[in-house]
């Protein structure tokens, strides 16, 4: 069935975004630009203009996926957010993707005594200046764990566990280390040593943003968000969909009220 949407809510967690638009867009219409996942970008013949779409939707998409199982996986584990260096100048995205898959194998029989793949996580590919590839991953469903012992579980190099305990929103956080010049990458996601290959890689089964389309169930939980809950609201204008006006709420914010 094929209908037109204008108003819309991505729940991932405790981050809601809704979005309007004053065209909308076809749901439903495979050839339809708009709703083949890029729905707030616009597809450009300029490869440079192109490559920094993606980075864009690459980002928003990793942030929604972790925002979505942050704290989602019961009291015992808390998510812990890893930085995985070299001790050697690895430099080879395969050698260094392998080295990281059998980490992640290692860890997993480690802390759930079993090669059922049980850890969730996203993990970011990252660049140094000098050329040497670390990784910052986020873990799910960890317990706490000696820093030695992950270490040693590893095995190339040092690890760096990143407190992210006090911030609200974790995806936006961890999502900046994908491509951020200020984080040392420098060259973004067109670094050739990424073309043909994933910027970022996640675990089966994670949880997934919710998507909401039907304009009344949008308008009601619109209309519940409390005003001191909302940290960003933005207009802008897209070729494809008109004018969109985009709010995002953070419940977390009610729930670290005394």
């Amino acid at each position: 069935m094929i209908e037109r949407v204008k108003t819309k809510i991505v729940q991932s967690g405790d981050i809601i975004e809704i979005y309007e638009y004053s065209q909308g867009y076809l749901k439903g219409y495979e050839n339809n630009k708009a709703n083949s996942g890029r729905k707030e970008g616009v597809v450009s013949d300029n490869y440079d203009i192109h490559r920094a779409q993606v980075l864009q939707r690459a980002k928003r998409d990793l942030r929604r996926l972790i925002n979505s199982n942050h704290g989602q996986y019961g009291d015992q584990f808390t998510s812990k957010f890893l930085t995985l260096t070299f001790g050697d100048m690895v430099t080879d995205v395969k050698e260094a993707n392998y080295e990281f898959k059998k980490f992640i194998k290692r860890l997993n029989y480690l802390i759930f005594n079993t090669k059922k793949a049980n850890l969730k996580y996203n993990a970011v590919i990252e660049f140094q200046k000098r050329g040497a590839i670390h990784y910052h991953v986020i873990i799910y469903n960890m317990p706490w764990t000696k820093h030695r012992v992950i270490e040693e579980t590893w095995g190339n190099g040092w690890i760096f566990i990143n407190k992210i305990d006090d911030i609200d929103n974790v995806g936006a956080y961890v999502a900046e280390y994908l491509g951020g010049k200020d984080k040392g990458q420098g060259k973004e996601i067109d670094d050739h040593r990424l073309q043909g290959k994933k910027s970022y890689f996640s675990s089966r089964g994670l949880y997934k943003p919710i998507e909401i389309t039907e304009k009344k169930v949008v308008e009601a939980v619109a209309a519940a968000l409390p005003p001191e809950n909302l940290t960003y609201s933005a207009d802008f204008e897209n070729e494809h969909l008109g004018n969109i006006t985009y709010k995002q709420y953070n419940l977390n914010m009610l729930k670290n009220k005394p």
